[in-house]
């Protein structure tokens, strides 16, 4: 998988002030520093896929699944974990991102999977699913 299509997810989360003031700093890939404050947002990738176009092999297009952990403190507002779910599903569902390395010309995603707050006694939870497709030109 390449650091790019990472790269460009993280750039993306970061550049929204809706998402910022809620999360600040705390965005995270695979999972957040022991005893980080919540809220925090981890996002994950699996489920890559690579198929190449031409005979040539000059374009590939990789399609992946970016799961998404939102995390709250278990006295926050659901209202709130919610309204940050939905700041997340206007930024990327549909969405097109600049690539942060010209080896790529297109980064897309759509939502695949909508989640719901899961309260449990340390946290409130919300788990969302989004399809990324990445076009490689070699």
């Amino acid at each position: 998988m390449s650091q790019v299509i990472l790269t460009t997810i993280y750039n993306k989360l970061v550049s929204v002030q809706s998402l910022y003031n809620i999360f600040g700093e705390k965005i995270y890939q695979l999972e957040g520093p022991q005893g980080t404050v919540m809220p925090l947002l981890v996002y994950a990738i699996s489920n890559e896929d690579t198929t190449t176009f031409m005979s040539s092999a000059t374009q590939s297009m990789h399609t992946l699944d970016c799961a998404f952990t939102l995390y709250f403190k278990p006295d926050s507002s659901v209202v709130t974990a919610m309204a940050a779910e939905a700041a997340l599903f206007v930024l990327l569902h549909k969405a097109s991102m600049t690539p942060s390395s010209a080896s790529y010309s297109t980064i897309e995603s759509i939502c695949t999977s909508r989640g719901v707050p899961t309260i449990n006694v340390d946290s409130i939870v919300i788990d969302t699913t989004y399809r990324i497709f990445a076009t490689k030109q070699s």
